[in-house]
């Protein structure tokens, strides 16, 4: 029988203190480990393409300021403070590594063939817009000649030597289609359809569509399933593609209540925004939990669009590709909306609300948000409101009739200066809503039609009123 040594104090104590030392060594070694793997993670999300990790951070239509030029999301860093598991971080090695993989396919492949995949979304496939070899596409029907002075006129006054498409009626008086023809203006002509064939029903309700009582649903006789202010868009499309020379710059616009001091396309240059799609916030007073955006989104998609910049649909710019993929877009979701009878409301302008929807949902390819009075398209609507609103009141206070206070004296450049400009006191290329002003800008514009716009080019600025 083996005898063992007594038990000493000493060796309990050094029996107890070896399981102390062997956690110290795997606690520093753990550490050690972990600290290598928080340092590579680190570097890996340094390096990662942003929407790769949080669409909702940086979406795919991001709001620009307006002198952006084209920052590329990889520029842009996002780092994550919270602690990440080693699983977590393989998933990220795992990102970055097919990013590289696409990175490198990217390089091998033909330009021609690659070329949507390689398409920053933040700036256009062109740097540069030839203006002559731009175009400027409105439907206008049924307006007399005055109309198309002030729309048209002031558009070649600012040298303005690309294309200008119009849809005009077919029975346009004689003197609207001399006035056009002088002015080398393409003219469509749009018919109306005897009846819409837009599924015979409006509303949750199934209520018939009645095409001689509502004022929305007129609907033209090349899509009849269409009512004429969706039809518009097909039209737009159908008349870029029979304009094989329309190879640049493309703006989509209202025609009645909108006039040119500058030429569009060579202010977009100036300001550094030549981008596939830019959509044009209104003021920001006005948001998308207004009635125009939020009663049809909500009824159709069932969404709320919450407080965010309201987007004008009557004045939209762009590249050819990019108005295309536009309208390729809103196209897709009027099929959608006809299809369903809680998405045909019997309201004026949902385009409106289809176009800010699919902006902030992200369907639109490669679209900017421009902010309100920050690029080539002023949409005046609210300021213009207020003003008009104030001039009433005065008017009331005084006794008088608005247009004898503000439009028959020779003061008209104390209320309205010549040139209407945006935050940087430049002039506004494109002045969009101006009908908000009511009467009070009629003489105005009249002054202008009659002088040719004088205002409208560098060296016209100061010249007497």
């Amino acid at each position: 029988m083996t005898e063992h040594p007594p038990r000493s104090s000493t060796s309990r104590s050094s029996r107890r203190q070896k399981p102390i030392g062997l956690v110290t060594v795997t606690a520093f070694f753990v550490f050690t480990v972990y600290a290598i793997n928080l340092f590579y993670m680190h570097v890996h999300v340094a390096n990662l393409n942003l929407h790769n990790l949080d669409s909702d951070v940086f979406a795919p239509s991001q709001r620009l300021p307006p002198t952006h030029s084209g920052q590329s999301v990889k520029d842009r860093r996002f780092f994550n403070d919270r602690d990440v598991s080693n699983s977590e971080m393989n998933k990220l090695k795992n990102i970055r590594r097919d990013e590289e993989k696409d990175d490198k396919i990217k390089v091998e492949s033909t330009p021609a063939a690659d070329e949507k995949q390689q398409h920053n979304p933040l700036t256009s496939s062109k740097s540069h817009w030839d203006s002559s070899k731009s175009a400027v596409l409105g439907l206008a029907t049924g307006y007399p000649r005055n109309v198309y002075e002030g729309f048209v006129g002031s558009l070649r006054a600012t040298g303005f030597a690309g294309h200008i498409i119009l849809a005009i009626a077919k029975d346009a008086p004689s003197d609207v289609v001399s006035y056009l023809m002088e002015q080398n203006v393409t003219m469509k002509y749009v018919e109306k359809a005897e009846k819409c064939t837009y599924n015979g029903t409006i509303g949750e309700k199934g209520k018939p569509i009645d095409m001689q009582k509502s004022g929305e649903w007129k609907c033209p006789k090349d899509y009849p399933d269409y009512k004429i202010t969706w039809a518009r868009f097909l039209y737009y499309r159908d008349w870029l593609n029979d304009c094989p020379s329309c190879t640049d710059g493309v703006i989509l616009t209202d025609v009645r209540d909108a006039f040119f001091q500058r030429d569009p396309f060579v202010n977009a240059m100036d300001r550094n925004q030549v981008h596939p799609l830019m959509v044009f916030e209104e003021s920001p007073e006005t948001d998308t939990e207004h009635w125009l955006t939020d009663r049809p989104v909500s009824a159709c998609r069932k969404h709320k669009l919450g407080k965010k910049p309201m987007l004008c649909s009557g004045s939209v710019m762009g590249s050819r590709e990019g108005i295309l993929d536009y309208i390729e877009s809103m196209e897709e979701e009027f099929k959608y909306w006809m299809q369903r009878e809680n998405c045909r409301i019997d309201i004026r302008g949902d385009d409106q609300s289809i176009h800010n929807y699919l902006y902030y949902t992200n369907r639109f390819k490669n679209a900017v948000s421009i902010p309100h009075r920050q690029g080539p398209i002023h949409v005046v609507g609210y300021q213009a409101a207020r003003i008009f609103e104030t001039a009433k009141k005065e008017a009331k206070d005084a006794g008088v009739g608005i247009r004898r206070i503000f439009n028959h004296d020779n003061n008209w450049k104390e209320w309205l200066p010549r040139l209407i400009v945006n935050e940087d006191g430049t002039p506004s290329a494109q002045v969009h809503q101006v009908d908000r002003f009511g009467p009070l800008i009629a003489k105005w514009r009249n002054k202008m039609i009659k002088q040719g716009w004088p205002y409208n080019k560098e060296d016209g600025i100061g010249s007497s009123a």
